[in-house]
């Protein structure tokens, strides 16, 4: 059950920020959001539920690796 909620976490990772660009690309050319803005809020909705998934299911060791690879993503090492 924990790799599904890792998987369906780490495939929504993907997803949501494609889909802000595609949404932000036809943002510019004037033309409406639709499709990529339903992609983008379910994709960011599915990636918190697996991401408390994940919380819910690993041991506190794993859980604490886990959220600081997830904040290793957001930080810019200069």
């Amino acid at each position: 059950m924990l790799e599904i909620f890792r998987f369906v976490f780490e495939v929504n990772f993907l997803i949501f920020p494609i889909s802000a660009g595609w949404l932000s690309y036809r943002k510019i050319k004037g033309k409406p959001g639709g499709r990529p803005l339903r992609m983008m809020i379910t994709s960011f909705i599915m990636m918190l539920l697996a991401w408390t998934g994940v919380l819910l299911n690993e041991s506190p060791e794993v859980r604490a690796d886990f959220v600081h690879s997830v904040k290793s993503y957001f930080s810019v090492d200069e």
